[in-house]
């Protein structure tokens, strides 16, 4: 019962975002030695997880009718 009062509904798109987010500072974290180049990896990996993400969506939307 306490488990339905404390149930968060997250969207697809919001899924996404905290995915890419979670996964892009684990890369960064791991795969740089200094701080700028961690917030530069991070970022960028960031990008790239939301533009590939947005862009199969948007591939898979015709197959979804």
């Amino acid at each position: 019962m306490m488990a339905e009062t404390l149930a968060i509904k997250v969207s697809h798109l919001q899924a996404m975002l905290l995915f890419a987010l979670v996964i892009s500072v684990a890369f960064g974290t791991l795969g740089r030695r200094r701080t700028s180049d961690r917030v530069k990896y991070v970022l960028w990996t960031l990008f790239l997880f939301i533009v590939l993400g947005v862009g199969i969506g948007w591939a898979m939307y015709p197959f979804s009718r």
